[in-house]
Protein backbone atom coordinates (compact mmCIF):
# COMPACT_ATOMS: atom_id res chain seq x y z
CA UNK A 1 0.00 0.00 0.00
CA UNK A 2 2.69 2.93 0.21
CA UNK A 3 4.25 7.50 -0.97
CA UNK A 4 1.88 5.67 -1.33
CA UNK A 5 4.00 7.18 -3.05
CA UNK A 6 4.60 3.48 -4.95
CA UNK A 7 6.24 1.64 -2.33
CA UNK A 8 6.33 -2.22 -0.70
CA UNK A 9 4.25 -1.21 1.92
CA UNK A 10 1.37 -3.72 1.09
CA UNK A 11 2.69 -6.77 0.93
CA UNK A 12 0.84 -9.45 -1.97
CA UNK A 13 -1.10 -11.89 -1.95
CA UNK A 14 0.14 -14.86 -3.91
CA UNK A 15 -3.11 -15.99 -6.09
CA UNK A 16 -5.10 -19.12 -5.28
CA UNK A 17 -4.38 -20.88 -8.55
CA UNK A 18 -3.43 -24.78 -9.73
CA UNK A 19 0.22 -25.39 -9.99
CA UNK A 20 0.25 -24.24 -13.77
CA UNK A 21 3.68 -22.85 -13.70
CA UNK A 22 5.86 -26.11 -15.93
CA UNK A 23 3.36 -25.58 -18.25
CA UNK A 24 4.17 -22.12 -19.41
CA UNK A 25 8.11 -22.23 -18.74
CA UNK A 26 10.63 -24.61 -17.96
CA UNK A 27 13.06 -24.69 -15.14
CA UNK A 28 15.73 -22.36 -16.55
CA UNK A 29 12.95 -19.88 -17.75
CA UNK A 30 11.99 -19.55 -14.28
CA UNK A 31 14.81 -16.88 -13.63
CA UNK A 32 13.53 -14.54 -16.87
CA UNK A 33 10.35 -14.46 -14.99
CA UNK A 34 11.80 -13.68 -11.81
CA UNK A 35 13.93 -11.02 -13.43
CA UNK A 36 11.20 -9.16 -15.74
CA UNK A 37 8.83 -8.87 -12.34
CA UNK A 38 11.75 -7.34 -10.75
CA UNK A 39 12.22 -4.91 -13.52
CA UNK A 40 8.98 -4.21 -14.79
CA UNK A 41 7.49 -3.78 -10.59
CA UNK A 42 10.77 -1.56 -9.86
CA UNK A 43 10.09 0.75 -11.98
CA UNK A 44 6.81 2.18 -10.16
CA UNK A 45 8.53 1.54 -7.23
CA UNK A 46 11.30 3.58 -7.62
CA UNK A 47 9.35 6.16 -9.88
CA UNK A 48 7.16 6.48 -6.67
CA UNK A 49 9.86 6.96 -4.22
CA UNK A 50 11.79 9.79 -6.33
CA UNK A 51 9.07 11.77 -7.44
CA UNK A 52 8.52 13.76 -4.46
CA UNK A 53 11.91 14.44 -3.55
CA UNK A 54 12.17 15.92 -7.69
CA UNK A 55 8.72 18.19 -7.15
CA UNK A 56 10.78 21.35 -5.97
CA UNK A 57 13.10 20.77 -8.95
CA UNK A 58 10.05 20.01 -10.98
CA UNK A 59 8.35 22.97 -9.73
CA UNK A 60 10.81 25.51 -10.40
CA UNK A 61 11.57 23.95 -13.78
CA UNK A 62 8.41 24.00 -15.23
CA UNK A 63 7.05 26.85 -12.87
CA UNK A 64 4.55 25.07 -11.63
CA UNK A 65 2.02 26.16 -9.09
CA UNK A 66 1.11 24.65 -6.24
CA UNK A 67 -2.10 22.92 -7.87
CA UNK A 68 -0.64 22.12 -10.65
CA UNK A 69 2.44 19.94 -8.38
CA UNK A 70 -0.37 17.96 -6.90
CA UNK A 71 -1.97 17.10 -10.08
CA UNK A 72 1.74 15.91 -11.21
CA UNK A 73 1.44 13.23 -8.47
CA UNK A 74 -2.17 12.99 -8.02
CA UNK A 75 -2.66 12.15 -12.18
CA UNK A 76 0.25 8.97 -11.68
CA UNK A 77 -1.74 7.86 -8.44
CA UNK A 78 -5.29 8.61 -9.84
CA UNK A 79 -5.07 6.24 -12.95
CA UNK A 80 -3.27 3.97 -10.71
CA UNK A 81 -6.01 3.84 -8.06
CA UNK A 82 -9.27 3.48 -10.74
CA UNK A 83 -7.36 1.49 -12.90
CA UNK A 84 -5.57 -1.26 -11.21
CA UNK A 85 -8.23 -3.83 -10.39
CA UNK A 86 -9.24 -3.64 -14.35
CA UNK A 87 -5.76 -4.19 -15.13
CA UNK A 88 -5.37 -7.11 -13.06
CA UNK A 89 -8.70 -8.63 -14.89
CA UNK A 90 -7.61 -8.09 -17.77
CA UNK A 91 -4.52 -10.71 -17.70
CA UNK A 92 -7.00 -13.08 -16.96
CA UNK A 93 -9.17 -11.76 -19.92
CA UNK A 94 -6.63 -11.67 -22.70
CA UNK A 95 -4.14 -13.38 -21.07
CA UNK A 96 -0.94 -12.10 -18.98
CA UNK A 97 1.99 -11.93 -20.68
CA UNK A 98 0.53 -9.96 -23.70
CA UNK A 99 -1.53 -7.52 -21.31
CA UNK A 100 1.54 -7.10 -18.58
CA UNK A 101 4.05 -6.61 -21.96
CA UNK A 102 1.56 -3.51 -22.99
CA UNK A 103 1.45 -2.71 -19.52
CA UNK A 104 5.53 -1.83 -19.62
CA UNK A 105 5.44 -0.76 -23.22
CA UNK A 106 2.93 1.95 -22.02
CA UNK A 107 4.85 2.97 -19.14
CA UNK A 108 7.77 3.10 -20.47
CA UNK A 109 6.50 5.58 -23.52
CA UNK A 110 5.12 7.48 -20.63
CA UNK A 111 8.42 8.07 -18.48
CA UNK A 112 9.96 9.04 -21.84
CA UNK A 113 7.14 11.55 -22.61
CA UNK A 114 7.32 13.26 -18.86
CA UNK A 115 10.94 13.53 -19.50
CA UNK A 116 10.42 15.66 -22.56
CA UNK A 117 7.75 17.49 -21.18
CA UNK A 118 7.81 21.10 -22.10
CA UNK A 119 5.31 22.14 -19.73
CA UNK A 120 3.50 21.41 -16.80
CA UNK A 121 0.08 20.24 -18.23
CA UNK A 122 2.24 17.93 -20.98
CA UNK A 123 3.71 16.49 -17.68
CA UNK A 124 0.41 15.78 -16.31
CA UNK A 125 -0.99 13.83 -19.37
CA UNK A 126 2.10 12.19 -19.42
CA UNK A 127 1.69 11.35 -16.00
CA UNK A 128 -2.04 10.09 -16.32
CA UNK A 129 -0.80 7.53 -19.16
CA UNK A 130 1.79 6.03 -16.45
CA UNK A 131 -0.46 5.79 -14.22
CA UNK A 132 -2.38 3.85 -16.26
CA UNK A 133 0.85 1.45 -17.18
CA UNK A 134 1.26 0.89 -13.70
CA UNK A 135 -2.24 -0.47 -13.28
CA UNK A 136 -1.39 -3.51 -15.60
CA UNK A 137 2.27 -3.65 -15.02
CA UNK A 138 2.23 -3.88 -10.97
CA UNK A 139 -0.16 -6.29 -10.41
CA UNK A 140 1.11 -8.32 -13.04
CA UNK A 141 4.02 -8.88 -12.03
CA UNK A 142 3.17 -10.71 -9.36
CA UNK A 143 0.60 -12.64 -11.10
CA UNK A 144 3.45 -13.67 -13.86
CA UNK A 145 5.87 -15.16 -11.22
CA UNK A 146 2.58 -17.33 -9.41
CA UNK A 147 1.53 -18.65 -12.96
CA UNK A 148 5.31 -19.36 -14.54
CA UNK A 149 6.65 -21.11 -11.26
CA UNK A 150 6.05 -24.41 -9.43
CA UNK A 151 3.77 -23.98 -6.09
CA UNK A 152 7.27 -25.67 -3.89
CA UNK A 153 9.44 -22.41 -5.29
CA UNK A 154 6.75 -19.62 -5.55
CA UNK A 155 6.87 -18.45 -1.97
CA UNK A 156 10.63 -18.02 -2.16
CA UNK A 157 10.18 -16.23 -5.57
CA UNK A 158 7.46 -14.43 -4.16
CA UNK A 159 9.77 -13.53 -1.32
CA UNK A 160 13.14 -12.24 -3.53
CA UNK A 161 10.44 -10.00 -5.50
CA UNK A 162 9.13 -8.20 -2.59
CA UNK A 163 12.49 -7.73 -0.90
CA UNK A 164 14.00 -6.41 -4.41
CA UNK A 165 11.00 -4.06 -5.11
CA UNK A 166 11.44 -2.95 -1.06
CA UNK A 167 15.09 -2.39 -1.63
CA UNK A 168 14.20 -0.71 -4.40
CA UNK A 169 12.03 1.58 -2.79
CA UNK A 170 14.67 2.00 -0.33
CA UNK A 171 17.56 2.93 -2.97
CA UNK A 172 15.59 4.96 -4.85
CA UNK A 173 15.50 8.35 -2.95
CA UNK A 174 19.25 7.38 -1.63
CA UNK A 175 20.59 7.81 -5.50
CA UNK A 176 18.21 10.09 -6.22
CA UNK A 177 19.40 13.28 -4.06
CA UNK A 178 22.61 13.62 -5.34
CA UNK A 179 21.15 13.24 -9.23
CA UNK A 180 19.38 15.92 -8.12
CA UNK A 181 21.37 17.71 -6.46
CA UNK A 182 24.67 17.60 -8.67
CA UNK A 183 22.73 16.55 -12.42
CA UNK A 184 21.98 20.45 -13.08
CA UNK A 185 18.47 22.65 -12.67
CA UNK A 186 16.57 19.79 -15.33
CA UNK A 187 18.03 16.49 -13.86
CA UNK A 188 14.71 15.84 -12.72
CA UNK A 189 14.06 14.79 -16.21
CA UNK A 190 16.40 11.90 -15.84
CA UNK A 191 14.43 10.08 -13.03
CA UNK A 192 11.82 9.50 -15.43
CA UNK A 193 14.35 8.84 -18.36
CA UNK A 194 16.03 6.14 -17.12
CA UNK A 195 12.85 3.76 -16.63
CA UNK A 196 13.18 3.55 -21.04
CA UNK A 197 16.13 1.22 -20.96
CA UNK A 198 14.86 -0.15 -17.96
CA UNK A 199 11.57 -0.99 -19.84
CA UNK A 200 13.20 -1.78 -22.90
CA UNK A 201 15.26 -4.58 -20.98
CA UNK A 202 12.15 -5.85 -19.35
CA UNK A 203 10.20 -6.04 -22.28
CA UNK A 204 12.94 -7.63 -24.79
CA UNK A 205 13.33 -10.81 -21.84
CA UNK A 206 9.27 -11.36 -21.25
CA UNK A 207 9.03 -11.59 -24.97
CA UNK A 208 12.28 -13.54 -25.39
CA UNK A 209 12.32 -15.82 -22.57
CA UNK A 210 8.66 -16.70 -21.25
CA UNK A 211 5.97 -17.93 -23.00
CA UNK A 212 2.46 -17.00 -23.74
CA UNK A 213 -0.10 -17.93 -21.51
CA UNK A 214 -3.80 -18.86 -22.38
CA UNK A 215 -6.68 -16.62 -21.65
CA UNK A 216 -7.74 -17.96 -18.25
CA UNK A 217 -11.27 -16.32 -17.67
CA UNK A 218 -13.81 -15.46 -20.26
CA UNK A 219 -15.87 -12.66 -18.37
CA UNK A 220 -15.80 -9.34 -19.72
CA UNK A 221 -14.42 -6.55 -18.57
CA UNK A 222 -16.24 -3.54 -16.89
CA UNK A 223 -15.33 -0.55 -18.57
CA UNK A 224 -18.38 1.09 -17.79
CA UNK A 225 -17.66 0.96 -13.56
CA UNK A 226 -13.59 2.01 -14.41
CA UNK A 227 -15.04 5.17 -16.21
CA UNK A 228 -17.18 5.75 -13.61
CA UNK A 229 -14.62 5.34 -10.43
CA UNK A 230 -11.81 7.10 -12.34
CA UNK A 231 -13.88 10.45 -13.19
CA UNK A 232 -15.22 10.06 -9.59
CA UNK A 233 -11.92 10.30 -8.13
CA UNK A 234 -11.08 12.57 -10.57
CA UNK A 235 -13.93 15.32 -9.85
CA UNK A 236 -13.37 15.00 -6.11
CA UNK A 237 -9.33 14.98 -6.31
CA UNK A 238 -9.67 18.19 -8.81
CA UNK A 239 -12.21 20.01 -6.42
CA UNK A 240 -10.23 19.36 -3.01
CA UNK A 241 -7.04 20.51 -5.21
CA UNK A 242 -8.81 23.57 -6.32
CA UNK A 243 -9.98 24.70 -2.76
CA UNK A 244 -6.64 24.60 -1.61
CA UNK A 245 -5.50 26.17 -4.42
CA UNK A 246 -7.50 29.77 -2.84
CA UNK A 247 -10.14 28.74 -5.95
CA UNK A 248 -13.73 29.60 -6.75
CA UNK A 249 -15.36 27.69 -3.51
CA UNK A 250 -18.72 27.07 -5.00
CA UNK A 251 -16.89 25.63 -8.09
CA UNK A 252 -14.63 23.50 -5.95
CA UNK A 253 -17.84 22.32 -3.52
CA UNK A 254 -19.77 21.61 -7.33
CA UNK A 255 -16.67 20.01 -8.28
CA UNK A 256 -16.71 17.82 -4.73
CA UNK A 257 -20.22 16.70 -5.09
CA UNK A 258 -20.35 15.81 -8.67
CA UNK A 259 -17.54 12.97 -7.95
CA UNK A 260 -19.62 12.05 -4.59
CA UNK A 261 -22.36 11.45 -6.68
CA UNK A 262 -20.73 9.99 -9.66
CA UNK A 263 -18.67 7.64 -6.61
CA UNK A 264 -22.31 6.80 -5.62
CA UNK A 265 -23.70 5.71 -9.19
CA UNK A 266 -20.44 3.68 -9.97
CA UNK A 267 -21.02 1.58 -6.34
CA UNK A 268 -24.57 1.24 -7.58
CA UNK A 269 -23.40 -0.18 -10.93
CA UNK A 270 -20.92 -2.46 -9.08
CA UNK A 271 -24.10 -3.79 -6.97
CA UNK A 272 -26.18 -4.46 -10.26
CA UNK A 273 -23.30 -5.28 -12.41
CA UNK A 274 -22.79 -9.38 -12.84
CA UNK A 275 -18.99 -8.61 -13.55
CA UNK A 276 -18.24 -6.15 -11.02
CA UNK A 277 -14.75 -4.95 -10.65
CA UNK A 278 -15.14 -4.47 -6.51
CA UNK A 279 -16.54 -7.39 -5.07
CA UNK A 280 -18.86 -5.32 -2.52
CA UNK A 281 -19.74 -8.61 -0.69
CA UNK A 282 -16.42 -8.81 1.09
CA UNK A 283 -17.54 -5.74 3.13
CA UNK A 284 -20.17 -7.56 4.95
CA UNK A 285 -17.14 -8.96 7.18
CA UNK A 286 -16.45 -6.55 10.09
CA UNK A 287 -12.56 -8.13 10.30
CA UNK A 288 -12.44 -7.02 6.23
CA UNK A 289 -13.99 -3.70 6.41
CA UNK A 290 -12.11 -2.32 9.44
CA UNK A 291 -8.85 -3.44 8.02
CA UNK A 292 -10.20 -1.11 4.55
CA UNK A 293 -11.29 1.52 7.21
CA UNK A 294 -7.60 1.79 8.91
CA UNK A 295 -5.80 1.08 5.53
CA UNK A 296 -7.70 4.58 4.59
CA UNK A 297 -6.95 6.41 7.60
CA UNK A 298 -2.87 5.42 8.59
CA UNK A 299 -2.25 5.52 4.52
CA UNK A 300 -3.47 8.71 4.10
CA UNK A 301 -1.26 10.46 6.80
CA UNK A 302 1.69 8.94 5.47
CA UNK A 303 0.93 9.79 1.76
CA UNK A 304 0.46 13.37 2.77
CA UNK A 305 3.79 13.39 4.92
CA UNK A 306 6.27 11.83 2.37
CA UNK A 307 4.92 14.16 -0.09
CA UNK A 308 4.83 17.34 1.60
CA UNK A 309 7.91 16.90 3.79
CA UNK A 310 10.65 16.98 1.31
CA UNK A 311 9.28 20.58 -0.18
CA UNK A 312 9.76 21.59 3.64
CA UNK A 313 13.54 20.40 4.07
CA UNK A 314 14.46 21.66 0.55
CA UNK A 315 12.63 24.75 0.01
CA UNK A 316 11.91 25.88 3.82
CA UNK A 317 15.13 24.61 5.07
CA UNK A 318 17.22 25.11 2.13
CA UNK A 319 18.76 21.74 2.82
CA UNK A 320 20.06 19.75 -0.54
CA UNK A 321 17.88 17.15 -2.32
CA UNK A 322 20.81 14.25 -1.28
CA UNK A 323 19.61 14.99 2.88
CA UNK A 324 16.39 14.29 1.98
CA UNK A 325 16.86 11.80 0.30
CA UNK A 326 18.69 9.74 2.91
CA UNK A 327 16.06 10.32 5.38
CA UNK A 328 13.61 8.43 3.37
CA UNK A 329 15.49 5.71 2.10
CA UNK A 330 16.44 3.80 5.64
CA UNK A 331 12.84 4.26 6.66
CA UNK A 332 11.95 2.30 3.52
CA UNK A 333 14.30 -0.10 4.32
CA UNK A 334 13.37 -0.55 8.08
CA UNK A 335 10.05 -1.93 6.53
CA UNK A 336 11.40 -3.85 4.17
CA UNK A 337 13.72 -5.85 7.02
CA UNK A 338 10.83 -5.48 9.55
CA UNK A 339 8.06 -6.41 8.04
CA UNK A 340 8.48 -10.29 7.34
CA UNK A 341 9.21 -10.49 11.20
CA UNK A 342 5.54 -8.32 12.12
CA UNK A 343 4.40 -11.09 9.87
CA UNK A 344 5.15 -13.60 12.30
CA UNK A 345 4.74 -11.53 15.39
CA UNK A 346 1.21 -11.43 14.08
CA UNK A 347 0.48 -15.23 13.64
CA UNK A 348 1.38 -15.41 17.59
CA UNK A 349 -0.32 -12.42 18.79
CA UNK A 350 -2.86 -12.08 16.81
CA UNK A 351 -3.97 -8.99 14.09
CA UNK A 352 -6.08 -7.05 16.78
CA UNK A 353 -2.99 -6.30 19.22
CA UNK A 354 -0.61 -5.30 15.87
CA UNK A 355 -2.96 -3.57 14.28
CA UNK A 356 -3.50 -1.21 17.44
CA UNK A 357 0.14 -0.93 18.38
CA UNK A 358 1.30 -0.33 14.88
CA UNK A 359 -1.10 2.77 14.01
CA UNK A 360 -0.02 4.13 17.94
CA UNK A 361 3.36 4.03 16.78
CA UNK A 362 2.62 5.74 13.39
CA UNK A 363 1.16 8.03 15.38
CA UNK A 364 4.10 9.10 17.81
CA UNK A 365 6.20 9.54 14.56
CA UNK A 366 4.30 12.03 13.20
CA UNK A 367 4.13 13.64 16.58
CA UNK A 368 7.99 13.41 16.54
CA UNK A 369 8.25 14.62 13.22
CA UNK A 370 6.12 17.61 14.39
CA UNK A 371 8.52 18.21 17.40
CA UNK A 372 11.43 18.23 15.32
CA UNK A 373 9.90 20.62 12.65
CA UNK A 374 9.08 23.10 15.63
CA UNK A 375 12.82 23.09 16.59
CA UNK A 376 13.66 22.48 13.11
CA UNK A 377 16.23 19.83 13.98
CA UNK A 378 17.45 16.85 10.57
CA UNK A 379 19.75 14.69 12.02
CA UNK A 380 18.67 14.25 15.75
CA UNK A 381 14.64 14.95 14.65
CA UNK A 382 13.28 14.22 11.09
CA UNK A 383 15.89 11.32 10.73
CA UNK A 384 15.04 9.36 13.66
CA UNK A 385 11.62 9.94 13.59
CA UNK A 386 11.02 8.88 9.98
CA UNK A 387 13.21 6.06 11.62
CA UNK A 388 10.67 5.37 13.92
CA UNK A 389 7.51 5.86 11.44
CA UNK A 390 9.18 2.67 9.44
CA UNK A 391 8.75 0.44 12.59
CA UNK A 392 5.04 1.55 12.43
CA UNK A 393 4.67 1.35 8.82
CA UNK A 394 6.03 -2.42 8.85
CA UNK A 395 3.90 -3.35 12.41
CA UNK A 396 0.60 -2.17 9.88
CA UNK A 397 1.57 -4.01 6.68
CA UNK A 398 2.31 -7.62 7.33
CA UNK A 399 -0.47 -8.10 9.87
CA UNK A 400 -2.85 -6.09 7.69
CA UNK A 401 -2.50 -8.35 4.85
CA UNK A 402 -2.97 -11.20 7.31
CA UNK A 403 -5.84 -10.15 8.81
CA UNK A 404 -7.47 -9.31 5.13
CA UNK A 405 -6.81 -12.90 4.16
CA UNK A 406 -7.65 -13.98 7.11
CA UNK A 407 -11.30 -12.37 6.95
CA UNK A 408 -12.66 -13.80 3.63
CA UNK A 409 -12.62 -17.33 1.88
CA UNK A 410 -9.63 -18.20 -0.19
CA UNK A 411 -11.77 -17.90 -3.75
CA UNK A 412 -11.74 -14.40 -2.80
CA UNK A 413 -8.26 -13.69 -1.93
CA UNK A 414 -7.42 -12.05 -5.04
CA UNK A 415 -9.56 -9.75 -5.12
CA UNK A 416 -9.74 -8.64 -1.51
CA UNK A 417 -5.82 -8.11 -1.62
CA UNK A 418 -6.72 -6.21 -4.79
CA UNK A 419 -9.24 -3.97 -3.03
CA UNK A 420 -7.09 -3.25 -0.27
CA UNK A 421 -4.05 -2.05 -2.28
CA UNK A 422 -6.53 -0.10 -4.09
CA UNK A 423 -7.86 1.63 -1.24
CA UNK A 424 -4.46 2.52 -0.07
CA UNK A 425 -3.39 4.32 -3.74
CA UNK A 426 -6.70 6.10 -3.17
CA UNK A 427 -5.84 7.55 0.49
CA UNK A 428 -2.81 9.04 -0.83
CA UNK A 429 -4.64 10.60 -3.96
CA UNK A 430 -7.22 12.30 -1.27
CA UNK A 431 -5.08 13.15 1.42
CA UNK A 432 -2.61 14.83 -1.48
CA UNK A 433 -5.31 16.61 -2.35
CA UNK A 434 -7.41 17.12 0.55
CA UNK A 435 -4.88 17.77 3.22
CA UNK A 436 -2.71 20.03 1.15
CA UNK A 437 -5.79 22.09 1.01
CA UNK A 438 -5.08 22.16 4.92
CA UNK A 439 -2.02 23.14 4.29
CA UNK A 440 -2.51 25.73 1.99
CA UNK A 441 -4.73 27.41 4.48
CA UNK A 442 -2.51 28.04 7.59
CA UNK A 443 0.30 29.20 5.02
CA UNK A 444 -1.85 31.60 3.76
CA UNK A 445 -3.34 32.33 7.58
CA UNK A 446 0.46 32.84 8.72
CA UNK A 447 1.67 35.03 5.74
CA UNK A 448 -2.20 36.80 5.90
CA UNK A 449 -0.91 37.94 9.53
CA UNK A 450 3.06 38.79 9.01
CA UNK A 451 4.36 42.43 8.82
CA UNK A 452 5.17 42.12 5.22
CA UNK A 453 3.47 45.15 2.80
CA UNK A 454 0.58 44.07 1.50
CA UNK A 455 1.96 43.60 -1.99
CA UNK A 456 4.50 41.61 -1.29
CA UNK A 457 2.23 39.15 0.77
CA UNK A 458 -0.21 39.18 -2.37
CA UNK A 459 2.95 37.82 -4.45
CA UNK A 460 3.97 34.98 -1.50
CA UNK A 461 0.07 34.05 -1.06
CA UNK A 462 0.07 33.73 -5.16
CA UNK A 463 3.30 31.41 -5.01
CA UNK A 464 1.82 29.33 -2.46
CA UNK A 465 3.19 26.57 -0.50
CA UNK A 466 7.01 25.44 -1.63
CA UNK A 467 7.47 27.72 -4.16
CA UNK A 468 11.38 28.70 -4.57
CA UNK A 469 11.47 32.58 -4.49
CA UNK A 470 13.00 34.45 -6.89
CA UNK A 471 12.77 38.15 -8.70
CA UNK A 472 10.99 40.72 -6.11
CA UNK A 473 10.20 37.91 -3.46
CA UNK A 474 13.96 37.18 -2.87
CA UNK A 475 14.48 39.31 -0.30
CA UNK A 476 15.64 38.03 3.84
CA UNK A 477 12.54 38.83 5.52
CA UNK A 478 10.50 36.98 2.33
CA UNK A 479 12.48 33.95 2.92
CA UNK A 480 12.49 33.96 6.50
CA UNK A 481 8.66 34.43 6.68
CA UNK A 482 8.88 31.51 4.31
CA UNK A 483 10.47 29.58 6.45
CA UNK A 484 8.26 29.90 9.27
CA UNK A 485 5.32 29.74 7.45
CA UNK A 486 6.06 26.25 6.08
CA UNK A 487 6.77 25.16 9.30
CA UNK A 488 3.58 26.03 11.11
CA UNK A 489 1.89 24.97 8.51
CA UNK A 490 3.42 21.12 8.57
CA UNK A 491 3.52 21.14 12.27
CA UNK A 492 -0.31 21.47 11.53
CA UNK A 493 -0.49 18.39 9.01
CA UNK A 494 1.54 16.27 11.76
CA UNK A 495 -1.27 16.90 14.35
CA UNK A 496 -3.84 16.00 11.51
CA UNK A 497 -1.79 13.00 10.61
CA UNK A 498 -0.92 11.88 14.19
CA UNK A 499 -5.04 12.29 14.57
CA UNK A 500 -5.74 9.63 11.46
CA UNK A 501 -3.15 7.22 12.73
CA UNK A 502 -4.68 7.22 15.94
CA UNK A 503 -8.53 6.50 14.65
CA UNK A 504 -6.95 3.44 12.37
CA UNK A 505 -5.63 2.30 15.86
CA UNK A 506 -9.29 2.39 17.81
CA UNK A 507 -10.69 1.40 14.73
CA UNK A 508 -7.90 -1.86 14.58
CA UNK A 509 -9.00 -2.40 18.17
CA UNK A 510 -12.66 -2.15 17.57
CA UNK A 511 -12.61 -4.62 14.49
CA UNK A 512 -10.04 -6.99 14.53
CA UNK A 513 -10.15 -10.41 16.20
CA UNK A 514 -8.65 -10.96 19.72
CA UNK A 515 -6.34 -14.14 18.21
CA UNK A 516 -5.88 -15.21 14.56
CA UNK A 517 -9.01 -16.68 13.72
CA UNK A 518 -11.06 -17.04 10.38
CA UNK A 519 -13.95 -14.16 10.75
CA UNK A 520 -16.34 -12.91 8.96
Amino acid sequence: MGARQETALTLPTVPHEADTGDAYCGPGQHKYVLIVAILASGMGFLDGAVVSIAVPQIRASLNAGFGEIQWVQNAYILFLCALMLLGGAAGDRYGLRKVFATGIAAFALASLLCAIAPTVEMLIAARCLQGAGAAIMIPGSMALISINTPRKERGRALGIWVSASSITAALGPIIGGPVLDYGGDEAWRWIFAINLPIGLVALFLLLRHVRGDKPRARTPLDWLGACLITISLAFIAGGLTALGDGQDVVLSASAIGAGIMCGAIALFHQYRTPFPMINLGLFRSRVFSGANILTLLVWSGLGALLFYLPMLLIIGWKLPATYAGYAFGPFALVIALLAPRCGRLADRYGTRSMLTLGPIVVALAHLCVALAIAYQKFLTGIVPSLLLLGVGMALCATPLSTAIMNSVEDMDAGSASGINNMLARLANLLAIAGLGGLLAYIYALMIRGSSLPLELQDLMHSAGFGERLNGALYQVATIELQEVAMNHAMVVLCLVTALLALMGALVGWMSQPSANVETS
